[in-house]
């Protein structure tokens, strides 16, 4: 313990004799909310908040949820000693700000610690070893201004959910995270986060959930380096670069993957037909990226339990991918901005005016920007407003007229421009 910490340990129990004596509260649970009062701007604790009624003049959690501890702890544990000992740290979003106090990891029984939708500023405080909290099950330090690199955070048999989003933290991930086992939703998007995904992620055996958007990573995606116990994975809104895994390593090494975003990166080469094929994959999000192809899988994608496809704003070229009018699940699909060319195929009409006996219908089906010729299919000309979201704007359509929804828009591309990318199109 620093030496100004135990000054003030001790200052606190001459001050406050009912620690002493008659404490229902752990002393040192005492001090640990004190120096976390004592570190946070007082200009930012507002009358209406938690942390203005903490009064310490009255023991914390005999006086839980009255008018002097109104809100931001629960003490719902107890130690061998008889003393109440706080399991939940959860304070308001009122705009706190300073820097965080390293006393909130000196909670013994701590539960759940929730300092979200703040401006706590400066550096993450590290934990100190060799180990959190015993029964501590969920972090949530989102949406306030924390810099600097992420701590390494010590063993945590209970910790499953750690929310670090929407903050200003830097540098890398590796290693951050290796010894916390039960982890099973890690978000850390809205950073600046640079470097590769680290192969050790793997070792979050439990992980379900990561989110990593909106940060400045790079490198390739390292699918035999996850945990193949994720659920979802988004990292929108990187620097990830390189093919996407082929053959059948994605769903070998992530069999259990439902959600894949990876829209806004720097993905190139084709989407691996593995993609359509996996067991249980249902939205797969690759828009703004630099793929240039799609391979067919060989049942036709009959077999996809594909809900959603996005695979907008790419260089992706030749004839829409016919496949896609087989896939029974698909219900949205957004091939907008591209460069297809050729006919719309009949089963992609079918499936937006209604499906049919094997398939849920098209209720979203987005193929603007590209260069796709011929006339509208027929099926789709008695199509109302509002049955579906559907868009043929900016393509090269022999005739699409602002009468019908899905025309609305651009225009259709000039002649001119048509025949220069494909000399075919009349």
């Amino acid at each position: 313990m620093a030496i100004s910490s135990l000054l003030l340990l001790i200052l606190t129990l001459s001050t406050y004799p009912f620690l002493t004596y008659s404490s229902k509260t752990h002393p040192s649970d005492v001090h640990a909310l004190m120096l976390l009062k004592l570190s946070v701007d007082p200009t930012s604790v507002l009358p209406s908040s938690c942390l203005s009624s903490w009064d310490f003049s009255v023991d914390p959690c005999a006086s839980a949820f009255t008018e002097r501890f109104t809100c931001g702890l629960r003490c719902d544990a107890a130690d061998s000693s008889g003393y109440s000992r706080v399991t939940d740290l959860c304070l308001d979003p009122a705009g706190y700000s300073g820097p965080l106090s390293s006393s909130v990891w000196s909670l013994p029984f701590l539960q759940t610690l929730s300092l979200a939708d703040n401006r706590f500023s400066g550096p993450i405080p590290s934990p100190p070893p060799p180990a959190l909290p015993s029964a501590l099950r969920s972090v949530t330090l989102s949406r306030n201004s924390f810099s600097g690199e992420i701590p390494f955070f010590p063993p945590a048999p209970s910790l499953q959910e750690l929310f670090l989003d929407g903050n200003l933290l830097s540098g890398t991930i590796a290693g951050k995270f290796d010894e916390l086992v039960a982890l099973q939703r890690l978000e850390l998007q809205r950073n600046n986060i640079t470097g590769a995904l680290p192969d050790r992620l793997g070792l979050l055996a439990s992980l379900s959930y990561l989110d990593a958007s909106d940060n400045a990573l790079t490198g390739a995606l390292p699918a035999a380096g996850l945990p193949p116990s994720l659920v979802q994975i988004s990292l929108r809104n990187n620097g990830l670069a390189g093919a996407l895994p082929g053959g059948s390593a994605l769903a070998a090494a992530l069999p259990a993957l439902q959600v894949l975003d990876l829209s806004r990166n720097r993905m190139s080469g084709a989407v691996p037909a593995s993609l359509f094929r996996h067991p249980a994959l249902e939205q797969l999000s690759l828009g703004y990226n630099r793929l240039e192809a799609i391979e067919e899988p060989a049942d036709g994608g009959a077999g996809s339990r594909l809900v959603a496809v996005d695979l907008k704003n790419n260089e992706l070229a030749g004839l829409l991918p016919a496949f896609l009018g087989s896939m029974p699940r698909l219900s949205a699909v957004d091939l907008e901005s591209n460069r297809f060319t050729g006919m719309i195929p009949a089963d992609y009409a079918v499936r937006a005016v209604g499906g049919g006996a094997e398939a849920v219908p098209f209720g979203r089906l987005l193929l603007a920007g590209n260069y796709l010729f011929g006339p509208i299919p027929s099926p789709m000309e008695t199509m109302e407003e509002g049955s579906a979201m559907v868009s043929l704007a900016d393509n090269c359509l022999f005739r699409c007229p602002a009468t019908f929804f899905f025309c609305r828009g651009l225009e259709q591309k000039s002649p001119s421009t048509c025949r220069d990318f494909n000399p075919v199109i009349p």
